[in-house]
């Protein structure tokens, strides 16, 4: 993977954390592991399809 690459992506994920650390805040706790597990699935799935 390139450094424009990694970048891209690393941009990306900074996407993503804002829009969770916002919906959290405005959600109430209980729901906050439930969005943080789908999250981490969505960047698992998304990590995997980018390795392959």
């Amino acid at each position: 993977m390139s450094n424009d690459e990694k970048i891209a992506v690393a941009e990306q994920r900074i996407i993503e954390l804002r829009t969770l650390i916002k919906h959290w805040k405005t959600s109430n706790i209980a729901s906050r592991k439930s969005t943080a597990d789908l999250v981490e699935v969505l960047l698992a799935d998304r990590l995997d399809s980018k390795v392959a």
